[in-house]
């Protein structure tokens, strides 16, 4: 059993808790560059519920998504990022790639069509793609 100290302790907010979608979006970034992106994510969860409108936020919810092979979830918000920001290649190229995880080659090839006119660099998504595509089991394929 905890005393009433260890328990008022634990209820004092961390100095260093983010409180703001900026705080937790900074705090989720530093979790991607070091490589969890299920700490990422669940930052990127924060800021976006904060800040809905952000599409830097979805993009990078989208993409902790997808580092962590949870597809569907990263083409909700990949769109959600594309729908604030229909020009950003980055998502499209990441919605891409999950879309060939999920089986939806010909929605994959949409977005790497446009992905590439808006200049995303040709050989690396479709090198890319191919990896994925490589290594789906035939079940995934839709």
């Amino acid at each position: 059993m905890k005393s009433c100290q260890q328990l008022n302790v634990e209820r004092l907010p961390s100095v260093s808790e983010p409180t703001t979608s900026s705080e937790y979006f900074a705090r989720g970034l530093k979790s991607a560059q070091l490589g969890q992106p299920d700490a990422a994510a669940r930052d990127f969860e924060e800021a976006a519920w904060l800040d809905p409108e952000n599409a830097t936020i979805q993009f990078n919810l989208g993409t902790a998504y997808l580092s962590m092979g949870f597809f569907e979830q990263a083409v909700i918000s990949l769109d959600r990022a594309l729908d604030l920001e229909p020009e950003n290649s980055d998502a499209l190229g990441n919605r891409a790639v999950a879309r060939t995880a999920l089986g939806q080659d010909e929605l994959a090839e949409a977005d790497i069509t446009k992905a590439i006119e808006l200049g995303a660099p040709p050989d690396g998504i479709h090198a890319v793609v191919e990896y994925v595509k490589q290594r789906r089991r035939p079940q995934d394929v839709r």
